[in-house]
Protein backbone atom coordinates (compact mmCIF):
# COMPACT_ATOMS: atom_id res chain seq x y z
CA UNK A 1 0.00 0.00 0.00
CA UNK A 2 2.03 2.94 -1.27
CA UNK A 3 1.54 6.23 0.51
CA UNK A 4 2.57 9.84 0.36
CA UNK A 5 5.19 9.63 3.10
CA UNK A 6 5.00 13.31 3.89
CA UNK A 7 1.32 13.02 4.80
CA UNK A 8 1.81 10.04 7.13
CA UNK A 9 5.29 10.21 8.64
CA UNK A 10 6.20 13.84 8.00
CA UNK A 11 9.21 14.17 5.71
CA UNK A 12 9.39 10.47 4.83
CA UNK A 13 10.25 9.82 1.20
CA UNK A 14 8.89 6.98 -0.91
CA UNK A 15 7.15 5.44 2.08
CA UNK A 16 4.97 2.35 1.69
CA UNK A 17 3.36 -0.15 4.02
CA UNK A 18 3.83 -3.68 2.68
CA UNK A 19 0.37 -4.57 3.93
CA UNK A 20 -2.74 -5.09 1.84
CA UNK A 21 -1.05 -6.92 -1.04
CA UNK A 22 -2.78 -9.98 -2.57
CA UNK A 23 -1.33 -13.38 -1.69
CA UNK A 24 -1.59 -16.57 -3.71
CA UNK A 25 -4.15 -18.06 -1.28
CA UNK A 26 -6.55 -15.13 -1.70
CA UNK A 27 -5.66 -13.38 1.57
CA UNK A 28 -3.74 -10.12 1.87
CA UNK A 29 -0.54 -9.19 3.64
CA UNK A 30 -0.82 -7.77 7.13
CA UNK A 31 -0.56 -4.00 7.49
CA UNK A 32 1.68 -2.09 9.84
CA UNK A 33 4.42 -4.73 10.14
CA UNK A 34 6.96 -3.85 7.45
CA UNK A 35 7.53 -0.52 5.73
CA UNK A 36 9.88 0.60 2.98
CA UNK A 37 11.20 4.10 2.26
CA UNK A 38 14.02 6.22 0.97
CA UNK A 39 16.66 7.83 3.19
CA UNK A 40 15.26 8.65 6.63
CA UNK A 41 17.26 11.86 7.16
CA UNK A 42 14.39 13.80 5.60
CA UNK A 43 11.95 12.77 8.33
CA UNK A 44 11.05 15.45 10.86
CA UNK A 45 10.54 15.16 14.59
CA UNK A 46 6.80 14.90 13.96
CA UNK A 47 7.46 12.20 11.36
CA UNK A 48 9.51 10.11 13.76
CA UNK A 49 6.91 10.53 16.49
CA UNK A 50 4.27 9.27 14.06
CA UNK A 51 6.47 6.28 13.22
CA UNK A 52 6.89 5.55 16.92
CA UNK A 53 3.13 5.79 17.39
CA UNK A 54 2.79 3.25 14.57
CA UNK A 55 4.98 0.94 16.66
CA UNK A 56 8.25 1.21 14.72
CA UNK A 57 11.09 -0.34 16.70
CA UNK A 58 13.77 -1.15 14.12
CA UNK A 59 15.18 0.48 10.99
CA UNK A 60 17.26 -1.63 8.59
CA UNK A 61 19.51 0.74 6.64
CA UNK A 62 20.84 -0.83 3.43
CA UNK A 63 23.10 2.06 2.46
CA UNK A 64 26.88 2.06 2.31
CA UNK A 65 28.88 4.13 4.80
CA UNK A 66 29.54 6.96 2.34
CA UNK A 67 25.81 7.55 1.88
CA UNK A 68 24.92 7.92 5.53
CA UNK A 69 24.94 11.03 7.66
CA UNK A 70 22.98 14.19 8.20
CA UNK A 71 23.49 17.27 6.04
CA UNK A 72 22.71 20.92 6.89
CA UNK A 73 19.59 20.81 4.70
CA UNK A 74 18.11 17.88 6.64
CA UNK A 75 15.59 18.73 9.38
CA UNK A 76 16.82 18.81 12.96
CA UNK A 77 15.21 15.96 14.91
CA UNK A 78 14.58 15.90 18.64
CA UNK A 79 16.45 12.93 20.13
CA UNK A 80 13.38 11.95 22.11
CA UNK A 81 11.49 11.31 18.87
CA UNK A 82 13.79 8.42 17.88
CA UNK A 83 14.23 6.99 21.37
CA UNK A 84 13.54 3.27 21.30
CA UNK A 85 14.11 2.89 17.56
CA UNK A 86 17.17 0.77 16.76
CA UNK A 87 19.01 1.31 13.50
CA UNK A 88 20.79 -1.70 11.99
CA UNK A 89 23.29 -0.91 9.23
CA UNK A 90 23.24 -3.80 6.78
CA UNK A 91 24.56 -2.90 3.29
CA UNK A 92 23.74 -5.29 0.46
CA UNK A 93 26.88 -4.53 -1.55
CA UNK A 94 30.57 -3.62 -1.33
CA UNK A 95 31.07 -0.36 -3.27
CA UNK A 96 34.84 -0.92 -3.37
CA UNK A 97 34.73 -4.45 -4.77
CA UNK A 98 35.91 -4.34 -8.42
CA UNK A 99 34.16 -7.64 -9.16
CA UNK A 100 30.84 -6.24 -7.95
CA UNK A 101 31.35 -3.03 -9.92
CA UNK A 102 32.17 -4.93 -13.11
CA UNK A 103 29.17 -7.23 -12.80
CA UNK A 104 26.52 -4.97 -11.27
CA UNK A 105 27.81 -1.42 -11.68
CA UNK A 106 26.04 -0.70 -15.00
CA UNK A 107 22.75 -2.11 -13.64
CA UNK A 108 22.38 -0.68 -10.14
CA UNK A 109 19.04 0.91 -11.03
CA UNK A 110 17.76 -2.24 -12.72
CA UNK A 111 16.63 -5.72 -11.57
CA UNK A 112 19.32 -7.13 -13.86
CA UNK A 113 21.69 -6.48 -10.93
CA UNK A 114 19.61 -8.34 -8.36
CA UNK A 115 20.60 -11.94 -9.00
CA UNK A 116 24.36 -11.33 -9.36
CA UNK A 117 24.28 -9.02 -6.32
CA UNK A 118 22.57 -11.66 -4.18
CA UNK A 119 24.86 -14.45 -5.42
CA UNK A 120 27.98 -12.43 -4.69
CA UNK A 121 27.08 -11.43 -1.12
CA UNK A 122 24.92 -14.08 0.58
CA UNK A 123 26.41 -13.14 3.96
CA UNK A 124 25.27 -9.52 3.52
CA UNK A 125 21.77 -10.59 2.58
CA UNK A 126 21.72 -12.95 5.54
CA UNK A 127 22.51 -10.02 7.83
CA UNK A 128 19.61 -8.03 6.36
CA UNK A 129 17.08 -10.82 6.82
CA UNK A 130 18.42 -11.65 10.28
CA UNK A 131 17.87 -8.02 11.27
CA UNK A 132 14.28 -8.21 9.99
CA UNK A 133 13.54 -11.53 11.68
CA UNK A 134 15.08 -10.44 15.00
CA UNK A 135 13.16 -7.18 15.28
CA UNK A 136 12.15 -6.90 18.96
CA UNK A 137 8.41 -7.29 18.75
CA UNK A 138 7.42 -4.46 16.46
CA UNK A 139 7.29 -3.09 12.92
CA UNK A 140 10.39 -2.73 10.77
CA UNK A 141 11.34 -0.04 8.25
CA UNK A 142 13.64 -1.11 5.39
CA UNK A 143 15.33 1.63 3.40
CA UNK A 144 18.24 2.57 1.17
CA UNK A 145 18.81 5.99 -0.41
CA UNK A 146 15.83 6.17 -2.76
CA UNK A 147 13.76 3.18 -1.66
CA UNK A 148 13.94 1.71 -5.13
CA UNK A 149 16.71 -0.77 -5.92
CA UNK A 150 18.39 -2.21 -2.83
CA UNK A 151 15.16 -1.80 -0.93
CA UNK A 152 13.38 -3.22 -3.96
CA UNK A 153 15.29 -6.49 -3.96
CA UNK A 154 14.94 -7.05 -0.20
CA UNK A 155 11.24 -6.16 -0.19
CA UNK A 156 10.59 -8.34 -3.24
CA UNK A 157 12.30 -11.31 -1.60
CA UNK A 158 10.33 -10.77 1.61
CA UNK A 159 7.06 -10.57 -0.31
CA UNK A 160 7.98 -13.72 -2.25
CA UNK A 161 8.36 -15.49 1.08
CA UNK A 162 4.83 -14.33 1.92
CA UNK A 163 3.51 -15.81 -1.36
CA UNK A 164 2.42 -12.43 -2.67
CA UNK A 165 1.23 -12.44 -6.26
CA UNK A 166 4.15 -11.62 -8.54
CA UNK A 167 2.33 -8.89 -10.41
CA UNK A 168 1.61 -7.12 -7.11
CA UNK A 169 5.31 -7.29 -6.18
CA UNK A 170 6.21 -5.82 -9.56
CA UNK A 171 3.67 -3.04 -9.12
CA UNK A 172 5.10 -2.15 -5.71
CA UNK A 173 8.56 -2.00 -7.27
CA UNK A 174 7.22 0.27 -10.03
CA UNK A 175 5.69 2.52 -7.39
CA UNK A 176 9.04 2.67 -5.60
CA UNK A 177 10.82 3.49 -8.85
CA UNK A 178 8.45 6.39 -9.46
CA UNK A 179 8.77 7.54 -5.85
CA UNK A 180 12.57 7.60 -6.02
CA UNK A 181 12.51 9.48 -9.33
CA UNK A 182 10.40 12.22 -7.75
CA UNK A 183 13.28 13.16 -5.42
CA UNK A 184 16.43 14.34 -7.17
CA UNK A 185 19.88 13.52 -5.85
CA UNK A 186 18.79 10.81 -3.44
CA UNK A 187 22.01 8.79 -3.56
CA UNK A 188 25.08 7.63 -5.43
CA UNK A 189 25.36 5.55 -8.56
CA UNK A 190 28.35 3.94 -10.26
CA UNK A 191 29.51 5.38 -13.59
CA UNK A 192 31.26 2.46 -15.35
CA UNK A 193 32.82 4.76 -17.95
CA UNK A 194 34.35 7.16 -15.41
CA UNK A 195 34.84 4.25 -12.97
CA UNK A 196 33.63 6.30 -10.03
CA UNK A 197 30.58 6.86 -7.84
CA UNK A 198 28.53 9.91 -8.78
CA UNK A 199 25.29 11.54 -7.54
CA UNK A 200 22.24 9.93 -9.12
CA UNK A 201 18.95 11.29 -10.42
CA UNK A 202 20.12 14.88 -10.70
CA UNK A 203 17.69 15.49 -13.56
CA UNK A 204 13.92 15.37 -13.72
CA UNK A 205 12.36 12.36 -15.40
CA UNK A 206 9.78 12.98 -18.08
CA UNK A 207 6.63 10.88 -17.60
CA UNK A 208 7.30 9.00 -20.82
CA UNK A 209 10.84 8.17 -19.69
CA UNK A 210 9.56 6.77 -16.41
CA UNK A 211 6.96 4.66 -18.18
CA UNK A 212 9.58 3.28 -20.55
CA UNK A 213 12.05 2.54 -17.74
CA UNK A 214 9.44 0.68 -15.71
CA UNK A 215 8.14 -1.20 -18.76
CA UNK A 216 11.70 -2.40 -19.42
CA UNK A 217 12.34 -3.45 -15.82
CA UNK A 218 9.11 -5.19 -14.88
CA UNK A 219 9.58 -8.27 -17.13
CA UNK A 220 13.09 -8.75 -15.69
CA UNK A 221 11.72 -8.55 -12.16
CA UNK A 222 8.91 -10.98 -12.95
CA UNK A 223 11.43 -13.44 -14.39
CA UNK A 224 13.53 -13.10 -11.22
CA UNK A 225 10.49 -13.92 -9.10
CA UNK A 226 9.58 -16.86 -11.34
CA UNK A 227 13.01 -18.50 -11.12
CA UNK A 228 14.12 -17.55 -7.60
CA UNK A 229 13.95 -19.97 -4.69
CA UNK A 230 14.12 -17.47 -1.84
CA UNK A 231 13.80 -19.95 1.06
CA UNK A 232 16.61 -22.10 -0.31
CA UNK A 233 18.80 -19.06 -0.95
CA UNK A 234 18.33 -17.81 2.62
CA UNK A 235 18.95 -21.25 4.10
CA UNK A 236 22.18 -21.59 2.14
CA UNK A 237 23.12 -18.04 3.20
CA UNK A 238 22.87 -19.09 6.85
CA UNK A 239 19.34 -18.18 7.93
CA UNK A 240 18.25 -20.84 10.43
CA UNK A 241 14.87 -22.60 10.40
CA UNK A 242 13.43 -20.53 13.25
CA UNK A 243 14.19 -17.20 11.57
CA UNK A 244 12.95 -18.49 8.23
CA UNK A 245 9.64 -19.39 9.86
CA UNK A 246 9.40 -15.89 11.32
CA UNK A 247 10.08 -14.35 7.91
CA UNK A 248 7.51 -16.60 6.23
CA UNK A 249 4.85 -15.56 8.74
CA UNK A 250 5.82 -11.91 9.13
CA UNK A 251 3.33 -10.54 6.63
CA UNK A 252 0.64 -13.18 7.11
CA UNK A 253 -2.56 -11.87 8.63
Amino acid sequence: MALDGGSLWEGARNLADLGGLPRQDGSRTATGRVWRSGATEWMTTAGWRAATTAGLVRVVDLRNDAERGREPHHPVVDASAVSGIEVVHAPTEDPDDPRFLAECGPWLDHPLSWDPNARRYPEKFARVFTAIADSPGGPVLIHCAGGRDRTGIIVSMLLALADVEHEAIAELYADGFRGAASHQGHGLGYDPVAEQWVPTDTREWEPEELDEAIAERKPVLLECLKTADVPRYLQEAGIDAQRLTILNRLLAE
